[in-house]
């Protein structure tokens, strides 16, 4: 009998009160004694400025102040016959614990407050994974554009791959609410970065709160509400700037209007206690990579105006909105609201369409995020936070929104294209929509038992409901030439609507001793898919079905700091993660159809879901060292180890004689596939210093697997000779061994500043093939390196009353041609062993256009200058 559901939900709430699935708060700590004596200052109060946060001194001069929000404070010591002493430029981070301590003297006659000014720690004592914290005034500094580009700065972070785990192994979350997309795994929307007040990377071993993610989490907190109205206005533009036009059409018809980005920000207070934040942004992209209308989309070879169209342009609005109400001292109140509309062809372009441009389709996003939440400090040593979210997403991807729009062309037009030749007409008849509702409630209770122990526990569950659309358009004879929509549940007509459950729960303990610090739990997860599994693989229309099992799955962590010196530190830390599958991969094809008229190619396009699908998982090691170099200097180094396992695969099976399509071959998803990572990280940093700060970080990494892509045996058998697989270790497709990273900030006290970033990483694996024979040796060569400089420059100044700042970004400063893809016969991009091939261009377009791949290189250089005004 299956386990009873809302039973779990019932012992979940009673026996761990509330829960919270990431930390979003920090703490603040220290010993404030006499300066001249010695002695601890009991009942001291210690008051966290413009906060209503506080505490006084224990009997041995300790205090400890919870539930601090990351950022920049000021610590005022008070007590009667001392100096009062103010602390400045005090540093908070979530999850980690500040150290302040004081030694106060006693009053004397007109004695005026003493101003202490504090810096940052280079090390962190009470760490004990990797992990890395960038605040926004930091990001305000940096040519970046979105969190993507703060992420592939982080040690160990390769185009979006964690330490060599797959893409969606990374959960993404803000104010300590998931927002992956249940579908694909990955972020369900951007976070701007104008509301970011802390954006923290965990790619190393993590503490129990965390769940649901195997390689990274990526945890971003908005900002709090300025006390006093604030507000700015911003506009960038730009353009590609290269001189390689022979590879990217269109790229010498400079515009400003290429690349357009305007903001607006408010925040300030609404009461005494309460306030609001409001932010809109709308950035409208065309890319760097363009299509020539020389055919227009119809069945008859029409011709265009030969005008270039944007092939690969993502224009997004988001709006962002808070509102922060504080009841008492002691309750608060949050709600806030993101909702995101994107439309973009980016991720779906097609190089076939290139003399077609206006035939391919485009994606077409709409994201909402609500999130309420209350926060209550039942005294100096115990809070809560309850949350309650609604993520909703829709998703879109056609040419025409009507699915019987008459413009769409006949599906067989796209299959009379020429030897080498780009498409000269037709359409893109797929039409795909999907839409996603996640229901969250998740919270935490958190409590400082002792000076030395805290302990957090928390909960989360999360109802999900998905609904897919996904068809085909037929327009052909046997339509009349009318546009029509297949079958339901055929090939052609897939629909489903799906209800997962998650449900977690978690104990996490945290010892601080000045000799060592112990992050010790344990998490539970809980996930039943709803869906249904066939019986007899055989027999795939017709074999009875019976519920996929619940998955339960316990996973322990540890870690260790050991302080060897007052600035150096070890640390240990070892873990078990689990990952559901994406959603996508258990209830795809769910009425479990063939298209036999695509031969082979039904086995990859069409490859049927799993709701028996089990989790994947990881168990991570790492050791590290933090040393402080002098008093500007810290290093960082850290060796890690990652084993993988039950990772998303496929199968093949063959239909039974008399069923229907019987001896056809159809592919499910299993779990079949497995890896292994290891590494090390090596970082320096120096902290800003008669206006100079550099940091530098190089990352020395073996990924493998037996695959890179759950569909790989599908490949295999595509490929003519279909490639008999093997199960072995070979390097993975995203496996960089070398990468190096470095930043320089230069501040002058004019207000001109600039910053530098470098990015330097080795050949990615690719498998390499001599006349038209794959090797036998999958990853077995490596593409070019890639190397690109990015520059940030600005310059504040007044006009009257106004403060404006004026900035430039240049990306790919050099303008260096990076090869993302190559020919597997050249390993190169530039050039393929098929330009010789003796025969003949059937089409308008030459040979070597066909074999230009723009989408086969990094961007080239791009140059964006902007002004913003802060009011």
């Amino acid at each position: 009998m299956r386990l009873n559901r809302y039973l779990i939900i019932i012992i979940l709430s009673v026996t761990i009160q509330t829960g919270l699935i990431a930390g979003t708060t920090g703490k603040i700590v220290g010993r404030v004694t006499d300066v001249e004596t010695g002695e601890p200052l009991i009942g001291l109060n210690v008051i966290v400025e413009n906060t209503s946060l506080g505490a006084a001194c224990d009997m041995e001069g300790y205090y400890y102040i919870l539930n601090v929000h990351p950022g920049t404070y000021s610590i005022r010591f008070m007590m009667i016959g001392y100096r009062e002493t103010i602390v400045n430029n005090v540093q908070v981070t979530s999850d980690h614990t500040t150290t302040v301590d004081g030694q106060i003297g006693q009053i004397v006659l007109d004695a005026e407050a003493v101003i202490v000014v504090a810096q940052r720690p280079l090390i962190e004592m009470d760490r004990t994974s990797t992990e890395s914290a960038v605040s926004g005034e930091q990001i305000k500094m940096m040519p970046v554009e979105t969190v993507n580009d703060i992420l592939n700065l982080q040690a160990g972070v390769v185009d979006g791959h964690f330490r060599g785990g797959r893409s969606k192994e990374v959960v993404y979350q803000i104010d300590g609410v998931p927002i992956n997309d249940s579908y694909t795994g990955e972020a369900a929307l951007d976070i701007e970065t104008d509301i970011i007040k802390e954006l923290k990377v965990i790619s190393g071993t993590f503490n129990a709160e965390y769940g649901q993610a195997q390689s990274g989490i990526v945890d971003i907190i908005t900002k709090e509400r300025n006390p006093t109205l604030t507000g700015s206005v911003s506009l960038t533009s730009g353009d590609y700037v290269s001189t390689r036009k022979d590879i990217f059409w269109n790229i010498d018809d400079i515009s400003l209007r290429d690349y357009l980005d305007y903001s607006l920000f408010l925040s300030g207070p609404a009461g005494a206690k309460s306030g609001y934040l409001f932010s809109y942004k709308r950035v409208e992209d065309d890319g760097f990579i363009y299509g020539k209308n020389v055919f227009l989309p119809v069945d008859s070879v029409a011709f265009g105006d030969n005008s270039y169209i944007p092939m690969r342009y993502n224009n997004r609005s988001t709006l962002f909105g808070k509102i922060s109400i504080a009841l008492t001292n002691h309750d608060k109140l949050a709600f806030s609201v993101s909702y995101q509309t994107r439309d973009q062809n980016e991720g779906v372009y097609d190089h076939l369409f290139r003399y077609n441009p206006l035939g391919q389709g485009a994606v077409h996003e709409q994201t909402l995020l609500g999130i309420a939440s209350w926060s209550h400090i039942f005294s100096e040593k115990s809070f809560i936070n309850i949350r309650a979210a609604i993520n909703e997403k829709d998703f879109k991807q056609y040419l025409y929104e009507d699915s019987l729009d008459s413009r769409y062309a006949s599906d067989w037009r796209l299959r009379t294209r020429g030897n080498f030749s780009f498409y000269t007409g037709g359409t893109d008849n797929s039409y795909f929509t999907r839409s996603g509702i996640v229901k969250s409630l998740i919270g935490d209770f958190t409590s400082q038992i002792t000076r030395h122990q805290a302990i957090k526990t928390g909960f989360d569950i999360k109802q999900h409901n998905l609904n897919l659309y996904d068809v085909k358009l037929k327009k052909n004879a046997e339509t009349n030439w009318e546009v029509e929509i297949p079958p339901a549940n055929s090939a052609d007509n897939q629909q489903y609507e799906q209800t997962p459950l998650e449900m977690a729960a978690y104990m996490q303990t945290k010892w601080e001793y000045d000799s060592f610090i112990l992050n010790l739990g344990l998490r539970y997860d809980y996930f039943d898919s709803n869906g249904e599994i066939i019986e007899d693989l055989t027999r795939p229309r017709t074999s009875p079905l019976k519920p996929a099992k619940p998955i339960h799955q316990l996973s322990p962590r540890i870690g260790i700091a050991y302080p060897i010196t007052d600035k150096g530190v070890l640390h240990v830390s070892y873990g078990h993660f689990f990952q559901i599958p994406e959603f996508e991969f258990l209830y795809t094809n769910p009425s479990r159809t063939v298209n036999p008229e695509e031969g082979l190619a039904s086995v990859f396009n069409y490859p049927f879901g799993n709701a028996d699908l089990q989790p994947q998982k990881t168990v991570g090691y790492e050791i590290g060292l933090q040393q402080q170099l002098g008093e500007m200097v810290a290093l960082d180094v850290t060796a890690y180890y990652k084993d993988i396992r039950n990772l998303l695969g496929t199968e093949i099976n063959t239909i039974a004689v008399g069923e229907e399509h019987s001896s056809i071959q159809y592919g499910r998803y299993i779990n079949r596939d497995y890896g292994q990572v290891k590494g090390l990280t090596l970082s320096l940093e120096q902290r800003l210093s008669n206006g100079l700060a550099a940091s530098i970080d190089y990352t020395y990494q073996v990924a493998k697997g037996n695959a890179s892509d759950p569909k790989d045996i599908l490949l295999d058998l595509q490929s003519d000779p279909p490639v008999e697989s093997e199960k072995q270790l070979v390097s993975l497709d995203w496996d960089q061994t070398h990468s190096l990273n470095g930043q320089i900030n230069f501040q002058t006290p004019v207000g001109l500043n600039f910053t530098l970033i470098g990015k330097i990483g080795s050949g990615m694996p690719y498998t390499p093939s001599t006349a038209k024979i794959t090797s036998i040796f999958e990853n077995s060569d490596t593409k070019p390196s890639k190397m690109t400089f990015d520059l940030f420059a600005q310059q504040d100044f007044k006009v009257g009353p106004v403060e404006l700042n004026l900035f430039l970004k240049i990306y790919n400063l050099f303008d260096r041609l990076n090869e993302t893809d190559v020919y597997s016969d050249s390993g190169r991009a530039t050039y393929t062993k098929d330009l010789n091939d003796p025969g003949e261009v059937q089409g308008l377009n030459t040979k070597e256009e066909f074999f230009n791949r723009p989408d086969w290189y990094g961007s080239p250089r791009r140059i964006l200058i902007g002004i913003s005004s802060k009011f």
